[in-house]
């Protein structure tokens, strides 16, 4: 953050586990609130909105001293994925950690919220194979053709 001049506000930085070696991979740090719906978990597993947490930040930066607030302390998770459906059908997905569905043409998704980490990582493996099921968008490989101008 210091590289970045940040003092006060918002930034990520993901991580990817390694499921070979279980070693950790930086991905990205970012002086922003992190995408694809990680506001949305990180809401629905502590009680805190990072978007307006950043505003409230920006707003009282020159005359008080930032407070944050009392957070819940559930475990959250997101599965998203590209759906070969435009508006795919979840109906059939009832479980009552489900705290938000995503609403995107050709996506599929949810954040699931629980006190247990246990039942948070049982239900996004379950999905998993229930997306790859019910609505996993792919495409066959290309055709690797040569070059034009190849003889």
């Amino acid at each position: 953050m210091n590289a970045f001049g940040l003092v006060r506000g918002v930034a990520h930085t993901e991580f990817i586990k390694s499921h070979d070696n279980g070693q950790f991979y930086f991905l990205e740090t970012a002086a922003r609130v992190g995408g694809a719906n990680i506001a949305e978990m990180v809401e629905a597993s502590t009680g805190i909105n990072l978007w307006r947490e950043w505003a409230k930040i920006e707003l009282h930066s020159q005359h008080a001293t930032y407070q944050l607030p009392d957070q819940k302390q559930n475990y959250a998770g997101v599965i998203v994925s590209l759906a070969r459906q435009e508006s795919p059908d979840t109906s059939a997905y009832q479980d009552p950690e489900i705290v938000m569905h995503l609403d995107k043409r050709h996506h599929v998704g949810f954040v699931i919220a629980s006190q247990s980490p246990d039942r948070v990582n049982f239900l996004l493996n379950e999905y998993t194979q229930r997306f790859i099921n019910d609505f996993l968008a792919t495409l066959p490989p290309s055709e690797t053709r040569p070059p034009s101008n190849a003889v």
